[in-house]
């Protein structure tokens, strides 16, 4: 993301003040600005005019009450906080960007200058300097005056725009200038800055006021320190042989040596001495397993049994009756599943809880397949049709990739009906007397039905307005009444080559002798006409030759429409005729048709339920909406927990000694490199899965056999799933021939030694959301260049994180730990928006302090708020100065 580059402005307000004449003020504290005016007379001769100075006030601080609501937009910090930065400053942001100078009864200092005084301003003080009163008013007295001189204010008001984005994004700020203590509370006012007469509210010396209050809100700041002060102290720490390590003393041996234990912490590149013989064989003795044939005895704790049948003949079994340290481990891990046994149990009951819901489905998959197996081979029909009947039903909740099987097959373009399918269909199709007395034989035969209804249907007949029907027309000669309506449409004209026998088939009986001559000698002139390609009109002609509903014409009505055919009254409009051949050709049907495969469908769906199949599709459908089961999934379930609790967390919370042995030594300020120590994590997860385990089953809690329940030790974060990861795989799956703390025993996102920060400051405490990273360091010549810029690209992030103390927190990463060297270690203050510091920079002078806060260094707003703006920081340690610094 493109960063936004700011522009400030020291003042805005409208282009009337152009017109101010001079500083001076009215009585009632008003600028006065004057304009000239010319009038013209538009009108003839157009030779009068007039020409006047108009004088008029500006509104000034007396006559604003109070701001709108709504004119304040934000506050920082926000109303209520309780740990703002004392060298941060309070401001609110204003809905008009020329608010705090519109009514400034006061010209710029010059024409060019920058510097304008605010007629609002912003003043912070304690609950005791800005005292709120009845009616709209406060009081300041004290520092709250002097911290905020008037002769200063044109620094405290700023407006600012985006030099990409001129115009878009205004902003108008009042800042407070004061310095503010750590851990105090504070009372913001909005106040003008004038009187009613446009005379400074206060004056240097005052020692209270009065004023109108236009907005308020409170806050406090916390511990002393801001990001900046509290990054820049830190400092690369010394891995002493104390830090991550601690003396161990075998008990039973109190004139051995003590040992040095590594915790789940410990210093890069560390590992563990070998154990005393003396030791080794004392152990050895006191951890084998007492056996009386005629009672249980009970004995120190075999880690491993709950996996393997003898963990002695393994390579990580045989550890724990040898190596005081890993013993130790385990047993801290046992421990820790006692403290937390509560907590553990709860977890793992929400878990069991789904167990037996899971064993009720399969219950009811195992009965409904017996049921359905039954029935389908004693009660189904052989022919596929009638078997598609008692499908049909199911159809609606059959799923296919492009919706249900029924709307496949009874869409728009099927002439099969959806309701043929339905239940109320398989009743009406059923046999029975009141429904079958009457029916022809096989007429609710539902194979018969599907083949009757899956048929589309024929055109619709034709018979528009009062024409003689399409099909009488055969009749007269037009073999192909559509082709001949085609042939005028592509030829534009009207085929008359049967009009003359028409005429001759014409039964002349009824008619006197002088009507049937009248009608000789028109139909004569019409049949040379359309045969010369003349234009006639047909539809009177053909209205005469076969009447409308076959009724025959008078002598009386044959002669009128004989003289109106002479009239020429009759339509000659060859287009209208052509737009009728339109309305009588017969098309296919809008609705397109496709007959459904019926056979073909009867042995998809027989296929789809068959529950006689080595797997039919409901198992599949049943156990895919349960998780966790084995590869027997139609037994009863047994639960083998896998619960999401971080195992440093018991560490910490009950042992926390063993976290990082040593950490309380470090010094504040103070960061170091350690690494994870996966033999400490190995000792201590299998103490903690032998002890859960047993827990559980005692708490009725139903375990499978080769079960590790808890296999996350550091929760590692899984962003892409939402989850942690597991540090260790199952314990049965542990080769024999395997170590503790051997990669075969870690997953692949824990695999090895991974790098870790370890910080002791207050920072985070402060700045919980801080961001820490690695940034790779370029080579050159294959070692880092430091003088280079860090390649923030690449960046690595964390795979895990916490905190033993509130002030000692640790930062894992997914990297080997001798390559941390080639690396920087980051540290990014976290977004707050716009910010100002009213106090120095990290390692400022006092000279360089003065100088900045100082009226002449930045007399106007836009330089202060430019100089004050608080970029955010960003902190790099290099890697090499963390890693090999070891005593």
């Amino acid at each position: 993301m493109a960063a936004v580059r700011l522009d400030f402005l020291g003042w805005r307000r409208p282009g009337t003040f152009s017109a101010v004449s001079g500083p001076t003020l009215t009585p009632s504290g008003r600028l006065t600005g004057e304009v000239g005016l010319t009038l013209r007379n538009s009108e003839p001769p157009h030779d009068s005019s007039a020409a006047a100075v108009v004088k008029f006030d500006l509104l000034g601080p007396g006559d604003v009450d109070r701001t709108q609501s709504g004119a304040v937009l934000h506050m920082v910090p926000p109303p209520g906080t309780l740990d703002f930065e004392e060298t941060a400053c309070a401001y609110v942001e204003l809905a008009a960007g020329d608010l705090q100078w519109r009514y400034t009864p006061q010209l710029p200092f010059g024409p060019e200058s920058r510097a304008l005084r605010p007629w609002l301003v912003l003043v912070t003080g304690t609950p005791t300097e800005v005292s709120i009163q009845p009616g709209g008013m406060v009081t300041l007295s004290g520092a709250a005056l002097d911290t905020h001189p008037l002769k200063d204010s044109s620094r405290w008001a700023h407006g600012q725009d985006d030099v990409d984005h001129p115009g878009e994004r205004e902003v108008a700020r009042l800042l407070s200038p004061r310095n503010l203590d750590k851990s105090t509370e504070y009372v913001a006012v909005l106040v003008p800055a004038f009187t009613p007469q446009g005379l400074a509210a206060w004056n240097e010396g005052d020692t209270t006021v009065t004023l109108p209050l236009m907005h308020y809100w409170t806050f406090a700041t916390g511990e002393a320190g801001d990001f900046p002060t509290l990054a820049a102290r830190l400092r690369p720490g010394i891995v002493t042989t104390q830090l991550g390590r601690a003396p161990l003393t075998y008990g039973p041996l109190p004139l051995a040596p003590p040992e040095l234990a590594r915790g789940a912490l410990t210093a890069i590149g560390s590992e563990d001495d070998a154990v005393p013989a003396v030791v080794a064989a004392d152990m050895t003795v006191l951890t084998a397993p007492l056996l009386d044939p005629r009672r249980p005895v009970v004995s120190l704790p075999q880690y491993g049994t709950a996996w393997v049948e003898d963990p002695t003949a393994t390579g990580w079994g045989v550890t724990f009756r040898s190596d005081p340290r890993q013993r130790s481990a385990a047993g801290l891990g046992s421990k820790n599943g006692i403290d937390a046994q509560d907590l553990i149990s709860d977890v793992a009951t929400v878990q069991a809880g789904a167990l037996g819901e899971a064993a009720a489905r399969i219950r009811h998959l195992t009965a409904g397949l017996s049921a359905a197996r039954s029935l389908w081979l004693r009660r189904l029909p052989a022919d596929p049709l009638r078997a598609l009947a008692v499908f049909g039903p199911t159809l609606r909740r059959m799923m296919i990739p492009t919706g249900t099987a029924l709307t496949a097959i009874s869409g728009s373009d099927r002439p099969l009906p959806a309701a043929l399918f339905s239940t109320a269909a398989r009743r009406m199709l059923r046999r029975g007397p009141a429904r079958t007395a009457l029916a022809r034989p096989g007429a609710n035969d539902p194979a018969a039905v599907f083949v009757s209804a899956n048929t589309c249907p024929p055109a619709p007949p034709r018979a528009p307005g009062s024409l003689p029907h399409a099909d009488r027309l055969r009749s007269l000669g037009l073999n192909s009444l559509d082709d001949e309506l085609r042939k005028a449409l592509d030829t534009g004209r009207v085929p008359y080559a049967n009009l003359r026998e028409l005429v001759e088939r014409f039964d002349r009986t009824p008619y006197s002798q002088s009507t049937v001559q009248e009608f000789d000698r028109s139909m004569a002139g019409w049949i040379d006409r359309a045969e010369s390609g003349q234009r006639i009109p047909l539809a009177e002609i053909l209205a005469i030759l076969d009447p409308a509903e076959g009724k025959r014409l008078s002598d009386v009505e044959l002669l009128r429409a004989l003289r109106r055919l002479k009239a020429d009254e009759a339509d000659l409009d060859r287009d209208t005729l052509i737009g009728l051949a339109h309305d009588l050709i017969t098309d296919k049907p809008d609705r397109p048709c496709r007959p459904v495969d019926l056979g073909r469908l009867a042995t998809a769906v027989k296929d789809a339920i068959d529950p006689t199949l080595p797997r039919p599709f409901v198992i599949d459908r049943v156990l895919g909406t349960i998780g966790g089961i084995d590869d027997q999934p139609l037994t009863p379930p047994e639960l083998c927990p896998d619960l999401d609790i971080p195992a440093w967390q018991l560490l910490r919370d009950h042992d926390p000694d063993w976290l990082m042995p040593g950490a309380g030594t470090m010094a504040m300020d103070s960061v170091v490199a350690m690494q994870t120590n996966p033999v400490f994590v190995d000792s201590y997860l299998l103490g903690l899965n032998t002890q859960t385990i047993g827990e559980l089953r005692f708490r009725n809690i139903p375990v499978r056999t080769g079960c590790t329940p808890m296999r996350q030790f550091w929760s590692r974060a899984d962003p892409a799933a939402e989850t942690f990861l597991d540090d260790i795989v199952g314990v049965h799956l542990w080769p024999d021939a395997s170590a503790v703390g051997d990669a075969s025993h870690q997953t692949p996102a824990a695999a090895g030694a991974d790098l870790v920060l370890v910080l002791r400051t207050t920072l985070f405490r402060r700045y919980p959301q801080t961001v820490v990273y690695l940034a790779p360091a370029p080579q050159v010549g294959g070692e880092p260049d430091w003088d280079a810029p860090a390649d923030l690209a690449n960046r690595i992030q964390p795979s895990f994180q916490g905190a033993l103390t509130p002030e000692i927190v640790f930062f894992g990463f997914d990297l080997d730990p001798s390559q941390g060297r080639r690396f920087w270690a980051v540290l990014e203050e976290p977004p707050h928006g716009v910010q100002f510091r009213s106090g120095p920079e990290p390692g400022m002078s006092q000279h360089h302090q003065a100088v900045l806060l100082h009226p002449d260094t930045f007399p106007d707003g836009a330089a202060f708020a430019d100089a004050a703006f608080a970029d955010p920081y960003r902190v790099l340690i290099r890697g090499s100065a963390l890693i090999g610094a070891t005593t």
